[in-house]
Parts: structure tokens; sequence; C-alpha cells
């Protein structure tokens, strides 16, 4: 599984014309992508008090980085280029290589969702990396997978160079809905959840995004 996440700003402050652009010829442009497996895009939402970076996110989805390298030599790539450049601004761009614990739920293009999206880092007895990652994918994973509502649930290490992130790893976890997310994390599982990240997860930037689905 091979995922690019995407952050952007719109060029124009008329965010009603921005957005019809982006639903009738941006997103329909990306959906053309080959082998693309699941396609999610939405506002970020607000956090712990913090204003979000920038206003919208995509998170496009491929079996491997040669699908996602083959998707961006495609016949579309020139007009999504092109509409980038005249639309977008302030793009931040994150390659993941990584693979899907839950599988994604089906959904109809359009359909609605809520995510969490969290690039962290981790921490283990006397910095131990190795020991941190056998806790995580052995505990906190398996930990996290138990969340009630839980639709779909990728993990996966932050590739370096490029990377708009300077963190290690990025979880991505799909929910129907805000009040879905919300139960999940108040559920005993979310509990039990909560204090392992409390545990081992070190500078988490999270984003809340109120997405929809559409691939």
């Amino acid at each position: 599984m091979y995922l690019n996440v995407v952050s952007f700003d719109f060029q124009s402050a008329d965010l009603a014309a921005e957005e019809h652009n982006y639903f009738a010829h941006h997103v329909p442009l990306a959906r053309r992508f080959g082998g693309l497996r699941f396609y999610y895009t939405g506002r970020i939402v607000h956090g712990a008090g913090a204003e979000p970076g920038r206003l919208r996110t995509a998170i496009l989805g491929y079996d491997s980085a040669e699908a996602a390298a083959d998707a961006m030599r495609s016949e579309v790539i020139a007009p999504l280029v092109a509409d980038t450049r005249a639309h977008l601004t302030n793009l931040a761009s994150i390659s993941i290589s990584g693979e899907a614990i839950v599988p994604c739920a089906p959904r109809e293009p359009g359909a609605p969702c809520f995510i969490m999206a969290a690039e962290f880092d981790l921490e283990g007895a006397a910095g131990d990396l190795a020991a941190a990652e056998r806790h995580y994918r052995g505990v906190h994973v398996e930990l996290a997978r138990k969340l009630p509502g839980l639709r779909h649930y990728l993990i996966g290490k932050i590739e370096r160079g490029a990377s708009a992130s300077d963190r290690y790893r990025m979880a991505v976890l799909v929910f129907d809905s805000l009040e879905a997310f919300r139960a999940a994390y108040k559920s005993p599982a979310g509990q039990v959840l909560v204090r392992d990240e409390n545990a081992t997860i070190r500078n988490a930037r999270v984003m809340r995004i109120d997405a929809r689905s559409e691939v």
C-alpha cells in the first residue's frame, strides 16, 4: 500500500467558487488516476484549540509505489497540474509506504466520513527504536484495531526527502462521522488506546478531516 497525502489552500478568497471548481473539475480529474484504490478529500477542522495550517487535505491510496508512479505519468497529469497552478496554493505533500490494518469499507463516491490522520515519532526505552517498533506493531496497532466504528485504518512510514513531514510514521483512521470518532475514543477500547498513546507516541501532529470518499 502506498499513500499520497496532499494538503493545500485555495488561491482565491472566493471559497464558494473555489470549492465549486474543486469538486466539478479537480476531483473528477484525480479520480481518473489508474490504480487508485481509495481517495478521500476534506476540510481540516479545528482540534485541541489549534488553527489548522491549511484548508483541505486529499488522501490517495495505491497498491504500491510503482502504481502511484504510473499514475503520475498518465494523461490526466497535464490538466490536473494546470488546474492546481490556477487554483491551489501552499501545497504540502507526504508519501507513505504502508499497509491497511482495517481494509477500506465500501463507500459510494460522495459518501461522508471523518478522518484522523496523525504524523508522529515513537519512543522506546533508552531511545531503542526497534523496541518502540515492536510495541507499536504488536500492541498499539492491535489496540487501535479494536476501536468501535473504525471503517478504514492505515499505517506506514513516511518517506524522507521531498516529504513535507519531519516525523517518522503516519496513521490514518476513518470513521463514518465525527460523532462515531468521538464515541470510539470515549469507549473502553479508546481509553486504553489513549493511555498507550501517551506512553509511546511523541511529537504528534494531528489532522482531523471532515471528509468524503471519492473512490
